[in-house]
């Protein structure tokens, strides 16, 4: 199964109409994660996130899914019931599961 697959059976998304935005999703999460992994400085050769952070790429897809159409909200309240996210976007919580790599210089 691939991570777009997985990802649409997260979301409970059937069909291909909103294929492409996933899929920019995931190339979101996957610079991100590869840019903090690395910092900054990402090794000639890889393209693709390493296997242990798949999951993360894919779950980070799925937070800044679900903050679809609220973009920017600081708070959110209507008819008694409130609203908040424990990352407040995608590469927060990429930098919460992805530990980067550091070397002596």
């Amino acid at each position: 199964m691939t991570k777009l697959d997985r990802l649409k059976k997260l979301l409970g998304i059937a069909g291909s109409e909103q294929d492409e935005v996933l899929s920019v999703y995931l190339d979101f999460a996957k610079d991100e994660i590869l840019s903090w992994l690395y910092s900054g400085k990402k090794p000639a050769g890889v393209t693709d996130v390493p296997t242990q952070y798949e999951a993360t790429q894919i779950m980070a897809c799925v937070a800044g899914f679900s903050m679809r159409g609220a973009e920017g909200q600081i708070s959110h309240s209507e008819n008694g019931i409130s609203r908040t996210w424990k990352y407040e976007d995608m590469v927060s919580y990429v930098r919460q599961h992805v530990f980067p790599y550091v070397e002596v210089v």
